[in-house]
């Protein structure tokens, strides 16, 4: 027997080496630890150790998930109960818009410049004679409707906006079209219908001021900027937290629908100079936010479109995005002055109660105002839940109010593996006015910023609604969001339309180029403008459905 370590011969039974003195394993140890001391290259391999790795790995997994739903709920623990009510509720708060204004942004992110929409109707014979046209052997033109799909592409280039939009037949024949252009540096717009007239209308800014609109381009640039909003969001919900000095802290139990949840009570209050001060900060800090600037004309420029359509021109000044904007500055100058000036009444208080869930997560709150002559509710919001089963409450106004001037929503249901199933009824002025029936609703997907499911809408309210209902199913991805809207006659639908919209087009806008233009506001071109449209080009594409010749000829048509 020899020393391992230097090769001295050792004497029988030696547990140290007498040169070296380097330990001498025995022949027990030896044999039970062979495999051990091994080359690496000489190792025995046996699937022994991936039996117990796998295991391993998979409980060390599971060890870390559970540490880490301890550590949230212990973190928020703690929280709750050695940091101050105040510090409590503005980390909870924080958080809250935090995963709000996230959501925005990755909706934001997900936007595409270019987008394509698809939309079919599907409808059945009775659904042809509900509307009036033909009658229940109108089977021709049921059909023909069925075969019609508008298709919808638009995107972006630089300077320039664009959309072109087209009425198919199920072989892909373009029945008619029509594209848009706008330029938002020269703020002119440009439309064709290439199956009546090669030629394009122009809309120049004159056109647009007339119509109340001072400036496409602010309007295009403002339109679905979800990353303004979220910057809207996270500006007022810091001024307001800067003035949550006064907050109770509570270990309670809330209810909604006979769902009770434990819950921390943060009771937030803000009254007399406090309230008056915070007014007066939200007043300057919107006087002076072009983000919801950008908003307001955008809107002010809607509202103009809408009115002008309805009323006429005179609303056009009225009611533009530039006009709007400098009216609701002029309230907020005199606001600022009231406020700087009178104060706020001395009894006035806006109290908020808000709810907090284990995790500390929000799952309630509840605004109301009141001063010497009473209060009344604002606004509440509340989910509870327990054991599968949930209950929400949503509410705009005092419910309590005699005259009914309030919109409530609630209504119960169960969720299973993150899918919710539900009823709700709507509410105003005392009366049930519509239920909604909730099928399969992703509250995982919601957390993203995704809709996912079935909703069913039936009412009473009025006589000619019994019987008929509306269903509609959304489907929504990172990238498309698919739609199926029914109308429903004693729970069968009698009319479908199907949409689906997608950020995959490749279309991309452009100008006319060396195409005529015929100036909308130039009663000459218009007058040149219906000389080169090919009527008889038009009529013929859409007699070549059933359903568009009905309409154009009458029965006698198909």
């Amino acid at each position: 027997m020899f020393c391992r370590n230097c090769g001295t011969e050792l004497k029988e039974g030696a547990n140290f080496c007498p040169r070296c003195g380097a330990p001498v394993r025995n022949r027990q140890q030896t044999g039970t630890q062979q495999n051990v001391r091994m080359p690496a290259g000489k190792q025995k391999r046996s699937g022994g150790r991936k039996k117990i790795v796998v295991p391993v790995v998979a409980a060390a997994a599971v060890l870390v998930v559970a540490v880490g739903s301890f550590a949230v709920a212990r973190t928020n623990f703690f929280r709750s109960r050695f940091s101050s009510p105040e510090d409590y509720y503005r980390s909870v708060e924080q958080a809250y818009i935090d995963r709000y204004t996230e959501r925005l942004d990755r909706m934001s992110e997900s936007a595409s410049d270019g987008r394509s929409v698809t939309m079919d109707v599907t409808l059945e014979e009775a659904g042809l004679a509900l509307l009036g046209i033909g009658g229940y052997s109108s089977q021709a033109a049921v059909d023909g409707l069925n075969d019609l799909e508008i298709r919808i592409q638009s995107g972006e280039k630089g300077g320039l906006l664009g959309m072109d939009a087209g009425l198919y037949s199920s072989d892909g024949g373009r029945l008619i079209s029509a594209n848009a252009v706008l330029d938002s540096d020269s703020e002119e717009l440009y439309l064709q219908v290439p199956e009546l007239s090669s030629g394009y209308m122009l809309m120049d800014s004159d056109a647009f001021n007339d119509m109340g609109i001072q400036s496409v381009s602010d309007m295009a640039e403002t339109s679905g900027n979800i990353e303004d909003l979220s910057a809207i969001i996270s500006t007022y919900t810091e001024v307001m937290l800067d003035y949550t000095t006064d907050v109770e802290r509570e270990n309670t139990s809330v209810s909604a629908g006979g769902i009770e949840q434990d819950a921390i009570l943060l009771d937030v209050s803000v009254s007399g100079n406090q309230l008056r001060d915070m007014a007066l900060d939200i007043c300057k800090t919107m006087k002076e936010d072009e983000n919801l600037e950008k908003y307001i004309i955008y809107f002010g420029d809607y509202m103009s479109l809408v009115n002008q359509a309805q009323y006429g021109s005179y609303y056009a000044d009225t009611y533009g995005g530039s006009y709007s904007y400098d009216a609701f500055v002029e309230e907020l100058d005199r606001m600022i002055d009231s406020l700087e000036e009178e104060g706020v009444d001395k009894s006035a208080e806006l109290e908020m109660k808000v709810w907090v869930d284990k995790s500390g997560e929000i799952i309630g709150r509840d605004v109301s105002a009141s001063n010497q002559s009473g209060s009344w509710q604002l606004f509440r919001s509340l989910r509870t839940e327990n054991d599968g089963e949930y209950a929400y409450e949503l509410s705009f106004g005092d419910t309590q109010d005699e005259y009914g001037e309030y919109f409530l929503l609630e209504g119960n249901g169960t969720e299973r593996n993150g899918l919710a199933d539900g009823n709700f009824i709507l509410e105003t002025a005392g009366q049930t006015v519509g239920q909604i029936e909730v099928t399969g609703y992703d509250t995982k997907a919601a957390e993203d910023g995704l809709l996912n499911g079935t909703f069913k809408m039936t009412s009473d309210a009025d006589p000619s609604l019994y019987g008929y209902g509306l269903e509609i199913t959304i489907s929504s991805e990172e990238d498309s969001v698919t739609e199926s809207i029914s109308v429903l006659s004693n729970d069968v639908a009698i009319a479908t339309l199907n949409l689906e919209n997608r950020a995959d087009s490749d279309y991309t806008p452009s100008l006319p180029g060396d195409a005529e233009i015929y100036n909308m506001m130039d009663e000459d071109d218009m007058m040149k403008y219906e000389q080169s449209m090919d009527v008889q080009r038009l009529e013929e594409n859409l007699g070549s459905n059933s359903f568009l010749a009905m309409l154009l000829y009458g029965n006698a048509g198909w």
